[in-house]
């Protein structure tokens, strides 16, 4: 197969060269393309005219690798033809090289038959090769993934446990700056253990794969050990954390270290939006939940809500729900994906619960809810019902 690579960089950095059995050819923006190359492979840069060479060739005859930083500017062009964001694998490139031979091999038997009848079956066969190969790397790369992480979290409990015994000054005495130190580090490697637990729960097609051991739980201990491990963050920013939970109306069962989780990924990221010397207001009360959408009656299901509520930017309308999806980071100052993994492993905790969880759309603050069923039939649903004045929470730092 021939591969024809446009790029006006000396060493663009694509690993073409790991790819067997392909010809491959470098050429300079604005020089003659080779009719005889099968695919094109262009290393985008400002400047670089492309729309004009797709009208003589096939949308998926071409590859754009591109910056995310100029990803606008194609955008702009309105280019039918894939775009992959650099850096791209030498897989990737492989299988797209692969692709491209499928689509020709069909297009020539489309055209060898003369039927339209065979062209169609050709593209639809096409697509379901690709879907298929597609799904394939997907899961090597979630095996991979998993492999990995559960060889890093070894040697992350070991380093968790020699800070946690130097902090608490086991092998020798220790300054209060060298505490302060390590009890920084024991925090990191805190995080980065339940991280890498919860990331290697969501490679189970995004959900957790093990049912919550849910039991009668006290919320507020939970949530003032939350804040006690995102303690740093608050220092840092200076934050006001404002709290209040009204007591349940019935039994609220949860695993409290999966609910801590969300709690700590929902004010750490509060603390990343909100600006220097701002607040954080966090509240629980009842609630009553319709049962279905044509339920106007008033009655439904209970429920328990907590808001977590920041003085940051808000969530736009078109980022609420897309935030929550796995391995998915919205550039821009409006990001509150966590780099997608921080909100996506909550809404796995909370569905595993039977629970919800949603991002409300504002311009005044971040706000992310979700609401846990107070008994085993409860249903929960995104409604916005009154909650009780804020008080500072009783928490020493």
């Amino acid at each position: 197969m021939h591969v024809c690579l446009v790029s006006d960089r000396p060493d663009s950095g694509i690993p073409l060269d790991e790819c067997k059995s392909l010809i491959i050819s470098k050429l300079k923006p604005g020089e003659d393309l080779p009719r005889e190359a099968d695919l094109f492979i262009w290393d985008y840069s400002p400047g670089i005219e492309i729309k004009q060479y797709l009208e003589n060739k096939q949308a998926w005859q071409h590859l754009i690798l591109v910056d995310q930083k100029y990803l606008n500017e194609l955008n702009a062009a309105q280019l039918t033809t894939c775009i992959l964001l650099k850096p791209v694998s030498s897989i990737t490139l492989r299988a797209f090289a692969d692709m491209t031979m499928k689509a020709l091999e069909f297009r020539k038997q489309a055209h060898q038959a003369d039927s339209l009848r065979l062209d169609r079956d050709a593209l639809l066969q096409y697509v379901l090769d690709v879907n298929l190969k597609l799904q394939e790397y997907d899961q090597d790369r979630s095996n991979f993934l998993a492999r990995a992480l559960h060889d890093f979290r070894a040697p992350l409990t070991a380093l968790h446990g020699y800070c946690g015994l130097l902090a608490q000054s086991k092998l020798g005495e220790v300054t209060a700056e060298q505490r302060k130190l390590l009890e920084r580090m024991l925090y990191s490697t805190r995080r980065l253990k339940r991280l890498a637990e919860a990331t290697v729960e969501l490679l189970g097609q995004g959900r957790f794969a093990k049912t919550p051991q849910r039991r009668p739980g006290n919320l507020e201990e939970t949530l003032r050990q939350a804040l006690h491990d995102v303690r740093p963050f608050l220092l840092d920013k200076a934050l006001e954390v404002r709290s209040r939970l009204e007591t349940p109306e019935g039994t609220l069962s949860f695993e409290a270290e999966q609910i801590q989780q969300v709690l700590v990924n929902l004010v750490e990221n509060s603390c990343k939006f909100a600006p220097k010397n701002g607040s954080i207001e966090i509240r629980g009360y009842n609630t009553r939940q319709r049962s279905d959408k044509q339920d106007t009656t008033g009655s439904g299901v209970r429920g328990y809500r907590v808001d977590v509520h920041d003085s940051g930017p808000g969530v736009p309308v078109h980022l609420a729900e897309k935030i929550f999806e796995q391995y998915v980071s919205c550039a821009g100052g409006s990001d509150r994906s966590g780099g997608g993994l921080g909100l996506a492993i909550c809404k796995a905790i909370v569905t595993a619960h039977d629970g919800t969880i949603w991002a409300t759309p504002s311009d005044n603050g971040g706000r992310f809810s979700f609401v846990l069923p107070l008994d085993e039939d409860a249903g929960v649903a995104e409604e916005d019902l009154a909650a009780p004045e804020l008080e500072p929470l009783d928490i020493a730092w």
